[in-house]
């Protein structure tokens, strides 16, 4: 009888044991995220990653929304495509996130973005245009559609030399909706913003 009691109360004790082994590593799982979904700090730094990433590899079908959206159609006129400038705009893209704060259902991420100079851009296009109108009896022989192909040469001209320089950081409000972490509807132009700021 002993001996079965000492049994049942090792095999009681055992049980235990396990039982409070299999609770630490719930646990332990739980806080590090091995069990079910990402923390919300992992799950925003996911999504924002897929998105810059997007811009960052060049995405085709984000450099035309982003083309469009600041209507680089009106550069055609000018023999330039929009996309075309915008990949040469964007080419050596990249970021930093700089930290992520939640807070409830509603969260903060800040990201600096290093990208072609646009202050540089301007400097050069600028440059271009002084070089140009230093003689104005070449400009005077030029048809309008020879000007206009000479404008669209000095952009992308002055667009291929310019270096790469950080923004100042951008802040994005995001806000839980149905377990799903979802950008402010002002993101894609504060990003545009900055990218056309530094």
């Amino acid at each position: 009888m002993d001996y079965v009691k000492s049994k049942s109360f090792t095999l009681a004790h055992g049980i235990l044991v396990l039982l409070v082994a299999i609770t630490m590593i719930a646990a332990a799982c739980s806080l590090s995220g091995c069990l079910g979904s990402p923390s919300d700090e992992d799950a925003i730094r996911a999504k924002l990653t897929s998105e810059l990433d997007s811009i960052k590899n060049l995405d085709d079908s984000f450099v035309d929304e982003f083309s469009e959206s600041i209507n680089m159609s009106q550069l055609s006129v000018y023999g330039i495509d929009g996309v075309a400038f915008m990949k040469s705009y964007l080419d050596g893209f990249d970021y930093a996130i700089d930290s992520i704060t939640v807070d409830g259902d509603r969260a903060t991420a800040q990201i600096t973005i290093t990208c072609k100079s646009y202050t540089g851009y301007q400097g050069a296009l600028q440059n271009a245009v002084t070089d140009i109108t230093a003689n104005p009896d070449e400009i005077a022989a030029l048809s309008s559609d020879e000007i206009n192909q000479r404008i669209g040469e000095i952009v992308i001209g002055s667009l291929d030399g310019v270096e790469l320089a950080a923004t100042e950081p951008v802040t994005i409000t995001y806000t839980k909706v149905d377990g799903q972490w979802e950008p402010a509807s002002s993101t894609s132009g504060d990003i545009a913003a900055a990218l056309m700021t530094n």
